[in-house]
């Protein structure tokens, strides 16, 4: 079972009033010091998320480009003590840029930042954007993914990663920068949980197969290699005849999560309803780290509902944990939390889930997000801590709840 210990709830003046539908809350951790951000706010509490105050992203840092927009990551380096806070502006006829922002206590008014622009990883890219981040740490570096736009077609060009030092960025010093990209894969999405190597992967549909790529730290190459998994479907998601699952509309099915434990490599994406599964739900897959071959695939399904959005993590004692979004069939959208339960040996992996809040009504926009966060609770060995958020009250930006739930197996 999963037991859901607590749940701390952001009012609208905990984040400003400035809450968007398409929320995509992200959450970061230091004891009893948690930061949330969200588009297009951020709320940070010194108490475990009995109070928190206000920080407004688009006045907390100076304006820069064409100012800031939309997409936040937060994070907390606990082996440097280093809070990191990305930033993503909007975006111009000759780009946009993204600003990683650094803190020893998370205060405001102790930010260190820096701003990058396409152009600044590769003279070529004049006339991109970069959009859907994604960012974690391995031993030595800040690993940040981005996929690369056409700023006048806004089609999709290459997917990059850049390599930062956490070093560096702990001594709030000149900061030099290492790129890789791809334009044949999209979407890169971290490993939470990994060392000294930073994995990511994406998806192939001509298999169908998982991506998984590897950067050493200290090395320059990063590898590639491809495991044939299960097919899958892309959509549709929403059905027209159940008004319930009208917030399933934006989705798709990108990498939304990975995971690092136990010499295990665990990857999940939202699929569409098949003849197996009567809603959508969320494909997983688990490959062996040292031999990449295929382990299983204990999808995260009910026959009654829809299951997305995961965001997966391991915690301090190396167990998986999952929050997603359930509804549809009858269901207004309604968060979910569990771990991967691996106790009997004989039989696949069982996703070991509890319901936490339901929304009381259908966004109006007829979309719900991109991504939630989940992190391993910094206090408690089992625990987890997550962010996401619900609807009440309405459909609209003003009845956003924004919440961090703590949960254990």
């Amino acid at each position: 079972m999963t037991t859901i210990v607590d749940t701390k709830r952001l009012s609208q003046t905990d984040i400003g009033g400035q809450a968007g539908t398409i929320l995509e809350p992200a959450l970061a951790c230091s004891g009893k010091r948690i930061i949330v951000t969200g588009n297009w706010f951020c709320s940070r509490s010194t108490d475990g998320g009995d109070n928190w105050a206000f920080v407004d992203p688009y006045t907390e840092l100076p304006p820069a480009g064409a100012g800031f927009c939309c997409d936040q990551l937060i994070h907390y380096c606990s082996s440097r003590r280093l809070w990191i806070w990305l930033l993503q502006f909007s975006k111009t006829t000759s780009g946009n840029l993204i600003r990683v922002a650094v803190s020893s206590s998370g205060k405001p008014g102790t930010w260190t930042w820096w701003d990058t622009t396409p152009t600044d990883i590769d003279d070529q890219w004049a006339g991109t954007w970069l959009d859907y981040p994604d960012l974690a740490e391995s031993e030595h570096h800040l690993l940040l993914s981005f996929n690369v736009f056409s700023t006048t077609t806004d089609r999709w060009q290459r997917a990059v990663v850049l390599r930062l030092s956490l070093d560096q960025l702990k001594s709030c010093k000149e900061l030099s920068r290492e790129a890789w990209s791809t334009d044949e894969f999209g979407s890169l999405r971290f490993c939470r949980g990994m060392g000294s190597t930073a994995i990511f992967a994406s998806l192939s549909y001509l298999q169908p197969s998982l991506e998984v790529f590897r950067w050493p730290d200290g090395e320059d190459d990063v590898s590639r290699v491809s495991v044939t998994v299960r097919q899958w479907g892309d959509g549709p998601y929403a059905k027209s005849d159940d008004a319930t699952s009208q917030w399933m509309n934006r989705m798709d099915d990108r990498v939304l999560g990975a995971w690092e434990a136990g010499g295990i490599l665990g990857f999940v994406w939202a699929a569409s309803a098949d003849s197996q599964h009567p809603f959508p739900f969320v494909r997983v897959v688990r490959i062996q780290k040292s031999t990449n071959e295929l382990i299983d695939e204990p999808d995260l399904w009910n026959s009654d509902r829809a299951w997305a959005y995961p965001s997966v993590c391991p915690n301090q004692r190396g167990d998986v944990g999952i929050v997603a979004v359930c509804g549809a069939g009858g269901r207004h959208p309604t968060l979910g939390v569990g771990w991967l339960d691996e106790t009997d040996s004989s039989a696949l992996p069982n996703w070991q889930m509890a319901l936490g809040d339901a929304s009381s009504h259908q966004p109006r926009a007829r979309a719900w997000g991109d991504y939630l966060d989940i992190q391993p609770d910094p206090r408690r060995k089992t625990y987890w801590m997550a962010s996401a958020f619900t609807l009440q009250g309405g459909g609209g930006r003003a009845n956003i709840v924004p919440q961090v739930l703590t949960f254990k197996p």
